[in-house]
């Protein structure tokens, strides 16, 4: 499968995967090459972290969002629906129920 950058993601023909941390409601997305104890200071509380992944349609715009797993550098798992909820407004996108 063809990989590409995309927004400093690793895109896939059909999805990208990140890494996120969510401080005092507010996502932090970055790419899965960075440790989520990297872009955390230690004075901030961290709600929840994991990884998400965008599945994209044959014109690249985005169908879903997931959330998923647990951040092993911090010790905090992930919220998957919650999260989902508060990256997918982040990124200005509606989620299907």
């Amino acid at each position: 499968m063809v990989e590409e950058e995309l927004n400093g993601l690793k895109c896939k023909k059909h999805f990208m995967i990140g890494k996120y941390v969510i401080i005092n409601g507010s996502p932090v997305l970055f790419p899965d090459d960075i440790l989520h104890a990297d872009m955390v200071n230690c004075s901030q509380e961290v709600e929840s972290a994991g990884f998400f992944a965008i599945f994209l349609d044959q014109e690249k715009k985005i169908q879903r969002l997931t959330c998923m797993g647990e951040s092993t550098s911090l010790l905090v798992s992930s919220r998957p629906e919650i999260d989902q909820k508060i990256i997918s407004s982040f990124l200005g996108l509606e989620l299907s129920t």
